[in-house]
C-alpha cells in the first residue's frame, strides 16, 4: 500500500513541476497562480498544499533538486590532482541538455536564483582547491579569475540554453573550456 501512495505522490508532483515549466516558458513565476497550475495539472488545490506552500515552494523546491544535482556532479571532481574542468564542464552541460525544458523556464524568469547558488555552492572553498585550479602563483587574485570564470560560464550556458542549444554538451565544453584556460594562462 506505501509503495502506491508513493507512486502517486511522485506521480503528482511530477505533473506538477511539469506544467509549472511550462507555464514558466509563458509567464514570469509572479503571474502563475495556484489555481491556473492545478486546473492544467487537473488536480484539486487541497493536493497542492499537501505537497507545497505556494507557487514559490513548489518552484524553490525544483531549483533545490537541480542544485542536488549539480553538487553531485561537482563533488565527483573535487579534490582531483588532475582535476579535468572540460570533464566537470561536460557533465553539467549533460545534465543541462537532458532536463533542457526546466533551464529554459529558469533562465527566461526573474525570479530564479539558481545560477547564484550555483556559483556559490562551486567555488573553490581551500586554498588546496584554488592551486588545482589556477596554480598558487596566482594566489591574491582567485576571487577576481573566479568571478570572472563562472560570470563568463554562465553568460556562455545561459546564451547556449535560450537559443536552443543547437550546439552538443561536447562542442560547448570544449569552447568554455578554451575560453577558460585561456583567460587563465
Amino acid at each position: 500500500m506505501k509503495n502506491s501512495i508513493d507512486r502517486r505522490v511522485r506521480k503528482t508532483k511530477n505533473v506538477l513541476r511539469h506544467n509549472l515549466t511550462l507555464l514558466l516558458s509563458q509567464n514570469d513565476l509572479k503571474n502563475i497562480t495556484v489555481k491556473e497550475l492545478c486546473e492544467i495539472c487537473d488536480i484539486n488545490r487541497g493536493t497542492f498544499y499537501l505537497h507545497y506552500k505556494d507557487i514559490y515552494d513548489l518552484f524553490e523546491q525544483i531549483e533545490d533538486e537541480i542544485l542536488y544535482e549539480f553538487i553531485g556532479i561537482i563533488n565527483k571532481y573535487k579534490y582531483q590532482k588532475e582535476m579535468s574542468w572540460k570533464s566537470v564542464l561536460l557533465d553539467l552541460l549533460k545534465y543541462i541538455s537532458a532536463n533542457a525544458d526546466i533551464f529554459k523556464a529558469l533562465l527566461r524568469t526573474s525570479e530564479s536564483v539558481l545560477l547564484t547558488r550555483i556559483i556559490d555552492i562551486s567555488k573553490p572553498k581551500s586554498k588546496k582547491e584554488w592551486i588545482l585550479l589556477l596554480g598558487d602563483e596566482k594566489e591574491q587574485y582567485y576571487d577576481y579569475y573566479y568571478a570572472f570564470i563562472t560570470e563568463g560560464c554562465i553568460a556562455v550556458v545561459k546564451a547556449w540554453v535560450l537559443d536552443g542549444m543547437k550546439e552538443t554538451p561536447e562542442d560547448m565544453a570544449s569552447l568554455i573550456g578554451r575560453m577558460m584556460t585561456n583567460s587563465i594562462n
